[in-house]
């Protein structure tokens, strides 16, 4: 005796489900890719937001800035790597916004290099006869602006107040080591 098996469905039944799981899978695909395009779109539009405000900051620091900025400049590039993958809208937004984020790089750029050149010809006429302080090292024609020298002496009083308060806490340390009480770890 033998059996056979018939198919629950026919030959072009299979074959119709087999495209539509093909393409189910290729429309699956595809969200994913928009999906995770949108995503790093979001995170570099939001970045660009924050360092469009930043450079806008009469205090702004352009170097740090530049470098975030080129971070935000990659996430757009991630962003629209897909290309022809990305629907139009999403691929259109990520292109005008990393047209803008260029634009702010350039910009920055500019900043940087002219606070370069305006700096060399400061030092110089600081060094014509201007009062200039030297930081520490005598004859090495380094000079400060006020503002500079403000916040140098600044870090200087907070690291001698870290200095002292990290004195006493060895010396609190160095009590108990000689009681025999506690031993805290060396350092070195």
């Amino acid at each position: 005796m033998s059996t056979t098996v018939k198919a629950r469905a026919s030959l072009p039944v299979r074959i119709i489900i087999a495209v539509i799981a093909a393409i189910s899978i290729a429309v699956g695909a595809l969200a994913i890719v928009n999906l995770a395009s949108v995503s790093n779109y979001n995170q570099a539009t939001n970045s660009l937001n924050a360092n469009i405000k930043a450079s806008q900051q009469q205090d702004a620091d352009f170097d740090k800035l530049q470098t975030q900025q080129q971070q935000t400049d990659a996430q757009f590039r991630e962003a629209g790597a897909a290309g022809a993958l990305l629907l139009p809208n999403v691929r259109s937004s990520i292109e005008h916004n990393a047209a803008v984020s260029a634009r702010l790089t350039e910009s920055i750029r500019k900043k940087i290099q002219s606070m370069q050149d305006s700096g060399k010809s400061d030092t110089g006429t600081a060094i014509e006869g201007e009062q200039s302080i030297t930081d520490g090292n005598q004859g090495n024609g380094s000079t400060l602006t006020d503002e500079q020298r403000q916040k140098v002496e600044e870090l200087l009083a907070q690291n001698a107040q870290s200095t002292q308060s990290d004195s006493n806490d060895s010396g609190s340390a160095a009590k108990q080591d000689s009681d025999g009480t506690s031993s805290p770890a060396k350092p070195w």
